[in-house]
């Protein structure tokens, strides 16, 4: 008879990985689950792919002055709560957003970020979370 599992990770417990583009995906997308899981005791880690520089202002409330010129920052203070308020672990993996560039022909994507970076950096990154969780 095998015994019964426990939630403690230590002892076997469950472990979640969620991985998100943009900080405040963590919210939007399976807040819920990580809470829940996190909740139970299980290890739960959110990982952020890029810090959301190139974000847009979606609540009312924060379209005020000298927002946008801190969103990086904003976006740092936003995921610290969020991840509180989860109970969940959370990491930066550090890229550079790359936005959602409008306009016909599209623009070119901003040097240096995400979506221009070679496929097998952004893997090897997150392989290294990976093994390390």
């Amino acid at each position: 008879m095998t015994e019964p599992r426990t939630n403690d990770p230590a002892v076997g417990g469950l472990r979640l990985m969620a991985v998100h583009a943009h900080p405040d995906d963590e919210s939007s997308k399976g807040a819920g689950t990580s809470a829940k899981y996190a909740a139970e005791g299980n290890e739960v880690l959110i990982v952020t792919l890029t810090g959301g520089e190139r974000g847009d202002i979606l609540n009312p409330a924060m379209d005020r002055p000298g927002i946008k010129e801190r969103m990086p920052e904003v976006r740092r203070e936003e995921m610290a709560k969020a991840a509180a308020a989860l109970g969940v672990q959370h990491t930066w993996l550090g890229f550079i957003d790359s936005g959602l560039p409008e306009g016909d022909p599209l623009p070119p994507l901003p040097e240096g970020s995400f979506a221009t970076i070679p496929l097998e950096e952004a893997t090897e990154a997150l392989v290294r979370v990976v093994r390390e969780f």
